[in-house]
């Protein structure tokens, strides 16, 4: 769909400046040679387009580091963030390694997984979770809407724990000093069971320590969240992942990519590591983001 919608946007333009070379007054050499000099021009650009998306989403995602002041912090810590990996079709094992290698050139002491692991069932795995073995420090992870599409999350959550990932569902553990929650995707609301909540979590929560939330899309927080946490970290949106695709996703999400304040907390989303659909990220690179917590 959001090829379609680029392919749409391209032509659009392209048919635009073609309409316009035959309305304005030019002798018919000029305006021969303007059609050629437009047609090459766009078959220049669309390539371009379509094979510098394909590096940007095959390649190995950059690190992108942010500092992020939170009161009440016991210690300074930093957690490697990754969102929307989506193994699958196209994302194996071997990308999956590449990721691990890049987080472990990190200083970081957790490594938080904010939904979109899989776009595969539990029986379809095999050995693709293996890489994980190689981090050593604490992984923990919540569901995002694609662990719902083959009616298997629960089934994807048993083979993560069974990779030795904590995943949090609608639940608070304490973490250095700080309570880490997290919640179940909306999606969950769509196919009525492991719906995501808030109030649970936030129930096992020490209230005298910060309180840091996944949650899969900026939309649960939006419509759900409001001053209970101080910051909140979200993937989903591949910070649009095509452009102009990028201008529906923020419609709907709200929050694109980066570091956000609303005034009553802090929002991190992440453009995530993986793709979802066509193989191409434009204006839009994948990250393994890491966020150092600081006292504020």
């Amino acid at each position: 769909m959001a090829a379609s919608f680029s392919l749409f946007f391209i032509c659009l333009a392209y048919d635009v400046l073609s309409a316009a070379a035959h309305v304005v007054k030019f002798s018919q050499n000029r305006r021969k040679f303007l059609k050629t000099f437009i047609d090459i021009t766009f078959v220049i650009m669309a390539f371009s387009y379509i094979f510098k998306g394909l590096y940007n989403a095959l390649k190995i995602p950059k690190i992108t580091e942010r500092e992020i002041k939170i009161k009440n912090l016991a210690r300074e810590l930093s957690f490697a963030v990754i969102s929307d990996v989506h193994l699958g079709e196209f994302l194996k094992k071997e990308f999956l390694q590449g990721v691990v290698a890049q987080i472990n050139s990190l200083n970081y002491d957790a490594l938080l997984i904010v939904g979109d692991m899989f776009d595969l069932r539990s029986d379809e795995l095999g050995d693709i979770l293996q890489p994980l073995e190689a981090i050593k420090k604490p992984i923990f992870f919540v569901t995002g809407n694609h662990e719902y599409y083959r009616g298997d999350a629960s089934g994807l959550i048993a083979a993560m724990q069974k990779a030795g990932v904590r995943v949090l569902q609608n639940e608070s553990v304490e973490f250095e000093g700080l309570n880490l929650m997290g919640v179940h995707d909306l999606s969950g609301f769509r196919f009525g069971y492991m719906q995501p909540d808030l109030g649970a979590a936030l129930a096992q929560a020490d209230p005298d320590k910060p309180k840091i939330l996944l949650a899969h899309q900026p939309k649960y927080v939006v419509d759900f969240v409001r001053d209970e946490v101080d910051l909140c970290i979200c993937g989903h949106t591949h910070a649009g992942q095509i452009f102009p695709w990028t201008l529906l996703v923020l419609l709907s999400q709200k929050y694109l990519y980066g570091l956000y304040n609303d005034g009553l907390k802090q929002i991190y989303v992440s453009s995530g590591v993986g793709f979802w659909g066509p193989p191409i990220r434009v204006f839009a690179d994948a990250e393994i983001a890491l966020l150092k917590l600081r006292k504020a």
